[in-house]
């Protein structure tokens, strides 16, 4: 089995029942992975994984922004309330 990282990402596209994501690997090189958009809904749990991400910037404090990297996002920018 081959492990690859996708970072990065920098493509998005969705074309019939195709969704693509480039970006660069875990080498800086360009890399685009291709899902069948069927079984990606299927197997993604959306909620779960928007819960672990709320979880660690709240962690963190603040989400690095990859178009900016001196700038960062804050909570109030990414639409989460203080709990």
């Amino acid at each position: 089995m081959k492990y690859k990282n996708l970072r990065d990402i920098n493509t998005y596209q969705c074309h019939r029942n195709e969704v693509y994501l480039g970006g660069k690997d875990e080498d800086g090189k360009d890399f685009t992975i291709v899902f069948d958009t069927i079984e990606l809904i299927f197997w993604l749990d959306i909620p779960y994984m928007k819960e672990q991400a709320i979880k660690h910037i709240k962690e963190i404090g603040e989400v690095p922004n990859k178009i900016n990297p001196k700038m960062k996002l804050s909570k109030k920018e990414l639409g989460i309330r203080n709990t």
